[in-house]
């Protein structure tokens, strides 16, 4: 079984910092920084663009939990 942990917090706090060293440490991890999802340019933030990166926030980690590696 797999487990996702959601790690949240103000700009500057050592999010990044803390995921990347769990991910060196759980064994078959990923990290996946949501900032990466929202990058694009130029990005137009509406709610259709924020529905499409949470659905593919959602692709991603479902496809991570239902993979057998």
């Amino acid at each position: 079984m797999k487990t996702i942990y959601l790690i949240g917090g103000t700009m500057g706090v050592g999010k990044t910092t803390v995921s990347q060293q769990l991910k060196k440490k759980l064994p078959n991890s990923v990290f996946l920084d949501g900032d990466w999802c929202w990058d694009a340019d130029p990005f137009q933030v509406t709610e259709e663009t924020k529905a499409m990166v949470m659905r593919n926030i959602c692709f991603l980690l479902n496809s991570f939990l239902h993979c057998t590696a």
